[in-house]
């Protein structure tokens, strides 16, 4: 799987999604091969907590496309 930089680049999940990982030295949109699929703990940049504007949970599997406050590129 993806790391979330590049799920995001995609626009397979919302832009405002973000964890540590991200942040980690290196290309941003580069797969890390030692850690292939996303992890948290997710947090929405709009509300900076856990739980998203529409008061779900944030996380790689939950803010998708078809979710009201899902913002893709």
């Amino acid at each position: 799987m993806p790391s979330l930089n590049v799920l995001i680049a995609r626009g397979d999940i919302c832009n405002c999604l973000r964890s540590k990982q991200m942040f980690y030295e290196g290309d941003i949109l580069e797969e890390d091969p030692l850690h292939p699929h996303p992890h948290g703990p997710f947090w929405c940049v709009i509300t900076q907590s856990l739980i998203g504007p529409d008061g779900g949970l944030a996380g790689d599997k939950t803010c998708r496309p078809g979710r009201s406050c899902c913002e893709t590129a």
